[in-house]
């Protein structure tokens, strides 16, 4: 099967698997991690430097050029140090993934 037609969870589980352990390869982290992932989206296509997610306001973390990065490399399957930076993102929001 080409990798386009993988389901997220199927991208996901790969991903955490490059990962060597920057993941954890669970359903229930990939919910979390999916959460995380829109809050990456929002700064991808926003100019501000805060964010907000679920009521509070945060310091990004991560550029919008960054995000972009991070959302592509998500898809294409591919851990880079760019790709890491999903769990600084993640531990602002205090969101185990």
């Amino acid at each position: 099967m080409k990798q386009g037609n993988w389901s997220g969870y199927a991208k996901y589980l790969v991903l955490a698997d490059k990962s060597k352990g920057g993941l954890i390869a669970t359903y229930e982290k990939y919910l979390d991690f999916i959460k995380v992932k829109d809050v990456i989206n929002n700064i991808a296509y926003a100019d501000k430097t805060t964010y907000s997610h679920e009521g509070d306001i945060y310091n990004r973390k991560v550029n919008s050029n960054e995000a972009k990065n991070i959302l592509s490399n998500i898809e294409e399957c591919k851990w880079t140090y760019v790709t890491a930076k999903v769990r600084l993102v993640a531990n602002q929001l205090k969101i185990r993934i």
